[in-house]
């Protein structure tokens, strides 16, 4: 699978989609297999907000909330983008550092910046955007 890191984004929709889909193991947090541009929701659940900012149908930034950063909801959802966008590093240990501080953290894999943010009440926020 070819990776297609555009410069200033995570690739286009179709490619986003679908090495998402293919390494999602939840079925409800599958994705269309096509979209509009713009900034869309994609998951709005008691566990997963999940949106992207979509721009000529390049991915230019993902962002997922959830008010419970331990569910196994919000770890595969992640590993989703993670696995599929060929980024696996040291995110699980900027993970660990945003939710135990409960502030930012942030670090690149493979030309994706993950950028954490955790609450005082819990909830997390994650952006994946192409590193500059």
């Amino acid at each position: 699978m070819t990776r297609e890191l555009g410069k200033d984004d995570l690739g286009t929709y179709e490619y986003v989609s679908r090495v998402y889909n293919a390494n999602i193991q939840l079925p409800e947090y599958k994705l269309p297999t096509n979209t509009n541009d713009g900034n869309q929701v994609f998951f709005d659940t008691a566990e997963i907000h999940l949106t992207m900012d979509i721009k000529d149908q390049r991915v230019e930034k993902i962002t997922i909330v959830t008010p419970k950063p331990q569910s196994l909801a919000y770890m595969r959802v992640f590993e989703g983008f993670e696995f599929g966008m060929e980024a696996l590093g040291t995110w699980i240990n900027t993970y660990h550092r945003s939710t135990a501080s409960h502030g930012p953290a942030s670090d690149a894999v493979n030309g994706i910046l993950a950028s954490y943010n955790t609450t005082k009440d819990n909830v997390l926020t994650v952006s994946l955007t192409r590193a500059k």
